[in-house]
C-alpha cells in the first residue's frame, strides 16, 4: 500500500488521464447582447472570456449566475468608459468622422449598458443555474 503511493510519487510514474472538462462549449451571451454588439466583434469576445471566467471559477458562496450578470455589468461599465473616452478624443481632434464614430458607438455602449435591456434572457440564467450550479454535463439530465 505504502510502495504504491511513493511509487506514483516518483518521476516517469505514469499518471492519470487528466479529467474531461465540464463542458466542452462557451457560455451564452444574453441574445440582446449579441444583437446589439454584432458590429463590435472584440466587445463580444471579452464579454465571453468574462463568463467563461466566471464559468470556470471555484465555487463560492455567491450563485454563478449573480457572478456572471456582475461579470457582465463590470464590462459593459468598461464598453462605456472608453467609448466615452474615445468621444473626448474625437472631439479634441476634430475630425467630424472620427466624432461621428464616437457618438455613435458611445450611444450604442449607453444603451446596452442598461441592465434592463439583457437580465431577461433566459438562455443565459438557465446555462449557469443547470449547466454549473448542478455540476452537470449534459442539459437534459440536471
Amino acid at each position: 500500500m505504502v510502495k504504491s503511493y511513493i511509487r506514483r510519487l516518483l518521476p516517469g510514474y505514469p499518471k492519470p488521464p487528466a479529467l474531461p472538462q465540464k463542458r466542452s462549449t462557451l457560455p451564452p451571451i444574453p441574445r440582446s447582447l449579441r444583437t446589439q454588439l454584432k458590429d463590435y466583434p472584440e466587445h463580444l469576445e471579452r464579454l465571453q472570456l468574462a463568463l467563461h471566467g466566471v464559468s470556470v471559477a471555484r465555487t463560492t458562496r455567491r450563485p454563478r449566475v449573480e457572478m456572471a450578470v456582475w461579470a457582465i455589468d463590470d464590462r459593459l461599465s468598461r464598453f462605456l468608459a472608453e467609448a466615452q473616452h474615445e468621444l473626448d478624443a474625437a472631439r479634441c481632434s476634430g475630425d467630424p468622422e472620427r466624432l461621428a464614430r464616437a457618438k455613435r458607438d458611445e450611444a450604442v455602449m449607453f444603451e446596452v449598458s442598461r441592465k434592463n435591456a439583457w437580465m431577461g434572457d433566459e438562455v443565459f440564467a438557465e446555462w449557469f443555474r443547470v449547466e454549473v450550479g448542478s455540476g452537470s454535463t449534459d442539459p437534459d439530465r440536471s
